[in-house]
């Protein structure tokens, strides 16, 4: 409660928040009302419901996030998928290329715009020179979403002055990693700002995780979000029901893209869902839509293989049917959607 005028012409606590908040404001400090929105911006989607629901609606804004996993189980293909989205709503973005692999073809195939005015690509020399770039983005372009792929490509400038075997540099990279990320962390206000690590597996550890992150532990601590990434199942261009002789030509076309929150500090964490990815740069989304889906009460399983689903007058017998029909009705499949994310989704079958 605040505080009357004291005897002494003071002005209570009132004046006293007054002149901390005026006092901090001119050395740069920001003082804020806690329920401010600029506090929390919002997140960039995904564009993918099921992946959005396990984010807490997406990739959290003027934070940091860290995706990783092992090679070639998706973590670029993970950032291309939201910086396209990010796209689609207008926004720009910028993409680090501290791996040297940005191929201009592959991204615009997974729904990238590659117009400069809408994507910035970014080659730093050093570590100290990423994260300066970094920092002055955050503040002067201020993107959606910022990905820097990735931390172990990224070196220190001491380590290129010298040759390898003349100096041990053991801890100077994830000393500094700690270092850039805390004053990254510092200067972003608006931005989904994304590290892209690589998992590793510690030699001849018998008791414990033999799991490591390059980079040090720092990252762990800062990042608001971490995501891990894992290849799942391969997917064919034949059925399983084709034969013998057909499996056995079968090509691979894609793979199933799993995706786990394994800490989130703006949504429920440990939750995951399943997309599949085919080489052609499309991801289909529908097998986790209708887990979710079941699992919100959108869709009702009955007896014998029967589901019932709102938006349709008649049940659709089978999975394998199911998916056929919400691949093919876009209106369906909105409407799907739009019940899932609606927390009164159970009322639509009287639930």
């Amino acid at each position: 409660m605040a505080r009357k005028k004291d005897a002494d012409g003071d002005d209570g606590l009132d004046g006293a928040l007054a002149k901390f908040q005026t006092r901090w404001a001119k050395k740069g400090a920001t003082v804020l009302d806690p329920r401010d929105s600029s506090l929390k911006p919002g997140p960039v989607s995904t564009g993918i419901v099921p992946l959005d629901d396990v984010l807490g609606g997406g990739i959290p804004r003027g934070r940091t996030t860290t995706v990783y996993g092992e090679y070639s189980s998706g973590k670029t293909l993970f950032c291309q998928l939201v910086i396209a989205n990010a796209q689609r709503e207008g926004d720009v973005c910028i993409f680090v290329d501290a791996e040297r692999t940005f191929d201009p073809d592959w991204f615009a195939l997974t729904g990238v715009d590659l117009d400069p005015t809408k994507l910035l690509v970014v080659r730093p020399r050093t570590l100290e020179e990423c994260f300066d770039l970094i920092c002055d983005a955050l503040q002067t372009v201020r993107p959606a979403v910022l990905v820097m792929d990735s931390i172990p490509a990224l070196v220190p400038k001491d380590m290129l002055k010298v040759e390898m075997s003349k100096q041990d540099f053991q801890g100077l990279h994830a000393r500094k990693m700690t270092e850039g990320i805390r004053k990254a962390n510092l200067s972003n206000d608006v931005t989904a700002l994304i590290y892209v690590n690589q998992l590793r597996v510690n030699m001849g550890v018998k008791f414990g995780n033999p799991e490591s992150l390059p980079g040090g532990k720092g990252i762990g601590f800062y990042s608001s979000v971490m995501i891990r990434v894992r290849r799942g199942r391969w997917l064919y261009d034949v059925e399983e029901n084709e034969g013998e002789e057909a499996e056995r030509d079968a090509q691979k076309i894609g793979f199933v893209l799993r995706v786990r929150a394994e800490k989130n500090k703006v949504a429920i964490p440990w939750r995951e869902c399943e997309l599949e990815f085919t080489f052609n740069g499309k991801v289909d989304p529908v097998g986790a839509l209708i887990r979710l889906a079941i699992e919100r009460g959108v869709i009702v399983t009955g007896a014998a293989g029967y589901y019932e689903v709102v938006g349709l007058p008649n049940k659709v017998h089978g999975l394998d049917r199911l998916k056929e029909v919400l691949r093919g009705d876009d209106e369906v499949r909105a409407t799907i959607e739009s019940a899932i994310q609606n927390p009164l989704a159970g009322a639509l079958f009287g639930g």
